[in-house]
């Protein structure tokens, strides 16, 4: 089977064409009848209904535990902070980037405009576009704990999460802000913040009410859909016209859960099961 990534995912087996007027062969039809029945096989094989309810979470933590990276990590956000830490890492983002020879933005700015646009640029009179994409990442709890995350989401992030009050003041921003037609929720695992169904029901409501063209994506790191109490969260999504964007790291199991966690491929394809049943990858 092939796997297309994108708009949820979908799984598809080749089925052999026949020409116009051409007549099928005893063997063609067996061959059909054969391939439908080893994808329908390895579809059930795949969709791990014994997965649908049961946590993530314990495997995650039970494997940070034992992650001397990870337990490195943590000292040192205790020691001087998550803005410490961020301070830090873009200071060695910046000399990564002055050892490869990349010049900082307003060099490359200058070496390739016009004089004109480099004259306006040297007086820092840049302007902005009207924005057309709110990206908000609600919160840094995740269920998984994936070696490359940027944001270091774990199990363990709890406190940096977003409120109602702010929730609420994001949709505010979104209805007074004509030129957005893309609402993009993004995490953590974003799906497990409370604030997740909020924002996704008043935004998809508010939009339908007004006749608002509205994209909401969620950025599905695909295990959440099978965690306790989401079993409904495929069908929630699917309502509310959600566009789910996810991806795997690799094809192959192994190197999946070296850097997602032990586990994830196989919850992953699960999930990916899941929203192809809801309609998901499909035109």
């Amino acid at each position: 089977p092939s796997f297309l990534m994108g708009r949820g995912a979908t799984i598809r087996g080749e089925i052999s064409s026949v020409g116009v007027g051409a007549a099928e062969s005893p063997s063609t039809k067996e061959e059909e009848t054969s391939s439908n029945d080893d994808l329908k096989s390895k579809r059930q094989a795949w969709s791990r209904p014994d997965l649908i309810g049961t946590s993530l979470l314990p495997t995650t933590l039970s494997q940070l535990e034992s992650d001397q990276e990870f337990q490195s990590l943590s000292k040192k956000i205790a020691a001087v902070g998550i803005e410490g830490m961020t301070k830090e890492e873009r200071a060695k983002r910046r000399r990564a980037l002055e050892d490869l020879g990349v010049p900082n933005f307003m060099q490359f700015v200058s070496d390739n405009c016009n004089e004109v646009e480099v004259k306006v640029l040297k007086g820092r009179q840049l302007f902005r576009k009207e924005p057309k994409i709110l990206q908000l990442n609600i919160g840094l709890y995740c269920n998984q704990a994936c070696t490359h995350c940027h944001v270091e989401s774990s199990p363990l992030r709890k406190e940096e999460t977003m409120s109602a009050e702010i929730a609420a003041r994001c949709l505010h921003l979104l209805q007074s802000t004509p030129s957005i037609d893309t609402l993009d929720l993004t995490g953590g695992a974003p799906e497990l913040n409370g604030q997740f169904r909020f924002l996704v029901k008043m935004a998809r409501s508010w939009a339908k009410e007004n006749n608002r063209k509205l994209t909401i994506i969620d950025r599905c790191n695909l295990t959440v859909l099978l965690e306790p109490n989401q079993e409904d969260l495929v069908d929630f999504l699917k309502h509310n016209e959600v566009r789910v964007v996810a991806s795997l790291p690799c094809y192959g199991e192994d190197n999946v859960d070296a850097q997602r966690g032990r586990g994830v491929f196989q919850r992953s394809i699960a999930a990916l099961l899941k929203l192809n049943e809801a309609g998901y990858g499909s035109s």
